[in-house]
């Protein structure tokens, strides 16, 4: 069944015959046949999970531990592609298939791998749930292979790259039969046999094992370092109905990603003129997926008080980018390909205060720029670092709150210490955005007035959060290790512009 997802302000319900028909009717046009249509689940339930942001980077000389859970609300078992993505360049630092039982829920965490800022990040559980191949009790490193040899992509090639990144989780196949006995936790003991699901070699879940997948996932994210007192937590994103297909595959290979996911989409967007659905073919799976994510602009607010020592970061992420740029080209919607400083895109950012003062800098030219950053959004993850000038306020490369080196400093001015920004995309390709193919449906909810051709989505396929500290310097403590940090996380908002708009 197809679902049509409303967003933010949008309370209205649809028919669910009239959403079949529909839904029927431009399938049919588009010779998809039974194909589904992704879409981001505002309840936070799909068959695709997207953590825009893991970090074990350091700040002031204290690393962040990152912690990740996935929990499965469905009475079916599943198998889940694992798969942690540093944030360049969206290299592939460790995959393993996970086998979650019926109601299960798996559990882990990066860590760096040592007190040194050039060690890799290492996952680390204590979780029972079975995974293909076993992740020993103390720990797996994350790893280079995909960026160093002959992989190079002229960005670095140490492990420190894999300190920061995003991950990503899906749901391959439901396992039925046997393997969901092997899969299941035994009663007396809590722990499953694991028998058959875990390798070595191809096809280690055997095919009358597995049936199409459901969906039913939810993730959640957290950022916590211990010794400066923070701990932020959000919300992993999540597309629903990614596909109607079994795609399951054994470890040891890129196939299992989003670029499987049926090349249909459903988004609904509101604005001051009203809402509209847009049911979507595409040539291309991924293209699918990031309509789901493109947005022409972010809102967030920032926070920068000398009072409260505050910093704020902005994670800005694109899931789906590193199927648009390579290092010999980029397609639309992304406008440069990949080179050693990365693939940068441009943007305006207009900031206002609580007083309504606003002020604009253009095409992330932002004065004063340190002399060795590059701007744009450059990389898969980029962080932007707001900052003022003041002494509480990071002057190097790396971003005050997360420690990300993969940062860009954005500076305000005197008298916007703290407020709200809106970033837009003007590159451009983001100008030129997706195009649907032709057979394609725009509703407006509210009038009933329909529109059938191609759809343009403008802008870029993003994802990301606003991070914030505050240091409460007024304590009267009666141990020495007293905290008085505090930090808190909030996704972004955005801004939508799909053509047309009947």
């Amino acid at each position: 069944m197809i679902t049509f997802i409303f967003t933010k302000g949008v309370t209205q319900n649809m028919n669910t015959f009239k959403r079949k028909a529909l839904a029927a009717a431009v399938f049919a046009g588009l010779g998809v046949g039974s194909a589904q249509a992704v879409y981001q689940d505002p309840n936070g339930l799909g068959q695709g999970l997207i953590f825009p942001y893991y970090t074990v980077q350091s700040v002031d000389g204290t690393a962040f531990n990152t912690y990740v859970s996935v929990v499965n609300t469905t009475a079916t078992g599943k198998v889940v592609k694992v798969r942690f993505r540093e944030g360049k360049n969206s290299r592939e630092v460790l995959d393993f298939n996970l086998y979650l039982s019926p109601n299960d829920v798996w559990t882990g965490a990066i860590v760096p791998a040592d007190a040194t800022d050039a060690s890799p990040g290492r996952l680390v559980t204590a979780d029972v749930s079975c995974t293909n191949p076993a992740i020993p009790a103390t720990g797996v490193d994350f790893r280079n292979f995909q960026y160093s040899g002959t992989f190079d992509d002229a960005a670095g090639t140490t492990l420190a790259r894999t300190r920061e990144g995003y991950v990503e989780m899906l749901e391959m196949a439901t396992v039925i039969g046997p393997s969901l006995v092997a899969i299941t936790h035994a009663a007396a003991t809590n722990v499953p046999t694991c028998t058959g699901v875990r390798g070595p070699g191809p096809n280690a879940l055997p095919l009358a094992d597995r049936a199409p997948p459901t969906g039913g996932l939810s993730g959640t994210g957290t950022l916590i370092n211990v010794n400066n007192g923070s701990d932020s937590g959000y919300n992993a994103i999540a597309l629903g109905n990614v596909t109607v297909a079994d795609i399951y595959t054994d470890i040891g290979s890129e196939v299992g990603n989003f670029s499987q996911a049926d090349p249909v989409s459903i988004v609904v967007t509101s604005s001051a003129t009203g809402t509209r659905s847009y049911t979507s073919g595409w040539l291309a799976g991924i293209d699918a997926v990031s309509a789901t994510m493109m947005h022409q602009n972010v809102i967030n607010e920032y926070v920068l008080d000398a009072g409260t020592k505050s910093n704020t970061d902005w994670v800005m992420t694109f899931p789906t980018k590193r199927f648009y740029v390579t290092t010999a080209a980029a397609a639309a919607p992304f406008t440069n390909k990949f080179t050693a400083t990365g693939s940068c895109e441009s943007f305006g950012f207009q900031f206002f205060n609580r007083e309504e003062r606003g002020a604009t800098a253009a095409g992330g030219d932002f004065s004063p720029l340190p002399p060795t950053l590059v701007a744009g959004l450059c990389w898969e993850s980029t962080v932007l670092s707001i900052r003022s000038g003041q002494t509480h306020n990071p002057t190097g490369t790396s971003s005050g709150v997360l420690g990300s080196t993969n940062a860009l400093a954005v500076n305000v001015t005197s008298g916007y210490q703290n407020g709200w920004a809106n970033l837009s995309f003007t590159g451009a390709n983001s100008l030129v955005g997706l195009v649907s193919q032709a057979g394609s449906f725009t509703l407006n909810i509210g009038t009933g007035a329909a529109a059938a051709g191609a759809q343009t989505f403008l802008g870029l396929p993003v994802t990301g959060f606003m991070a914030r500290t505050f240091n409460n310097g007024t304590l009267t403590c009666a141990a020495a290790s007293c905290q008085g940090n505090y930090g808190s996380l909030f996704t972004h908002n955005y801004i939508d512009n799909i053509q047309p708009r009947p």
